[in-house]
């Protein structure tokens, strides 16, 4: 009885093992599809605008195509990147509701035991153009699943890095290039209060933090006071000049917070939790200007690129900024304050690779000289560990 066993899961093993052999490879399934229309890899070739040795190399598995030439020779076949290029379909990557809606370029990170995803194409991210993404979420089942051509193993090993620095998106660059690894390293820019809302709910691995300009301790003090410092250990990233950043029309007239107050200059104000918003609530208190009696008090910008930019195009007269981006939209600057810049990192993450490699980043003199360069950007205390 016990042999007959044996031998009945020995055969139903041998049956799932020759079940997963058979399973098509993503060149044989689309070899299969160009046949079915009748098409030659030439035909394949013009309909999707690649080479014809393209074709053939992805038919014969030599090379997996990039998202952009898999979407393509998807469209050309009239299937989805997923049922043609996915190994199995159990690899179907499911991502957590509550982020960005089907149709949507996204990137994702696995954290936690779900997919959390991050639209590539932000307003907040977009400059000339579209960035490089990691596919597109398409709606399935009455969820979302990425439609994407990347294995499943460099999706995994994808790092968020969520904060306000203008400077952490050369950072995560870097950091991409540094690892010579699987996955990357996404910026998603927003302020404070975002960037802990995200690491607290788990949607970042990495939150960048800057509250009161004044005290080298109040990161601390807010990561003690958001419950995470048995959690999180906390790495020096920067210290940069913040600011006035004046546009031409509030010319001689500004000479500080109490010029707003019930004047005609225009404020471009920050979001709330922001480290600049914290810090222009902290002015008003201390200088006695009521916030209702400051023009444009209740807009929001939400980043320092975006504050510059509101005021360069002559929506506003006033905000608060970094030196660097003062000075890359040509606007004025009144420094206020040296502002340190903290991350918060998980402690359950310190051994991904990509982690290991922002932390020897931090200590790279060729960084740290880049980093210098930006305008307004101090690096002696880069590196230091914060918190343990």
């Amino acid at each position: 009885m016990i042999v007959r066993k044996k031998r009945v899961v020995a055969s139903r093993l041998r049956q799932v093992s020759d079940d997963k052999m058979a399973s098509p490879s993503p060149g044989a399934k689309v070899a299969s599809a160009r046949k079915q229309r009748g098409w030659t890899q030439s035909d394949l070739a013009r309909a999707a605008r690649i080479s014809r040795q393209a074709v053939f190399q992805i038919e014969s598995g030599i090379t997996l195509p990039r998202i952009d030439t898999a979407l393509r020779i998807a469209n050309a076949l009239g299937g989805e990147v997923h049922a043609l290029f996915s190994e199995e379909a159990s690899d179907a990557i499911r991502v957590a509701a509550g982020g960005p809606g089907a149709g949507a370029r996204v990137h994702v990170i696995h954290l936690e035991g779900r997919w959390v995803a991050h639209s590539s194409d932000a307003p907040d991210r977009m400059g000339a153009g579209f960035h490089s993404s990691d596919g597109v979420l398409v709606r399935e089942g009455g969820g979302l699943r990425l439609d994407t051509c990347l294995p499943r193993e460099s999706l995994e090993e994808n790092l968020f890095l969520a904060g306000c620095d203008p400077a952490l998106g050369i950072f995560a660059e870097e950091v991409t290039q540094l690892s010579r690894q699987r996955g990357r390293c996404v910026w998603i820019p927003c302020g404070n209060g975002e960037a802990l809302r995200r690491l607290i709910e788990g949607e970042t691995q990495v939150a960048g933090i800057h509250f009161d300009g004044k005290s080298d301790e109040a990161n601390l003090a807010a990561i003690k006071k958001s419950g995470l410092e048995k959690s999180c250990t906390m790495l020096r990233f920067s210290r940069w000049e913040q600011g006035w950043m004046l546009g031409p029309s509030a010319g001689k007239s500004f000479h500080g917070i109490g010029s707003l107050s019930g004047s005609r200059l225009r404020l471009a104000n920050r979001e709330r939790g922001s480290g600049c918003r914290t810090a222009l609530d902290r002015m008003a208190r201390e200088e006695g200007v009521p916030t209702r009696k400051i023009r444009g008090y209740q807009s929001v910008t939400t980043n320092h690129a975006g504050c510059a930019r509101w005021i360069a195009s002559g929506f506003a007269d006033v905000g608060l900024g970094c030196a660097a981006m003062a000075r890359l939209f040509a606007l004025g600057f009144v420094p206020l304050e040296q502002t340190t810049f903290d991350l918060v990192i998980r402690r359950d993450h310190l051994d991904k690779p990509l982690v290991r490699a922002l932390c020897n980043l931090l200590q790279s003199g060729k960084f740290l000289r880049m980093l210098a360069g930006i305008p307004g950007y101090e690096t002696s205390s880069s590196g230091q560990v914060i918190l343990p």
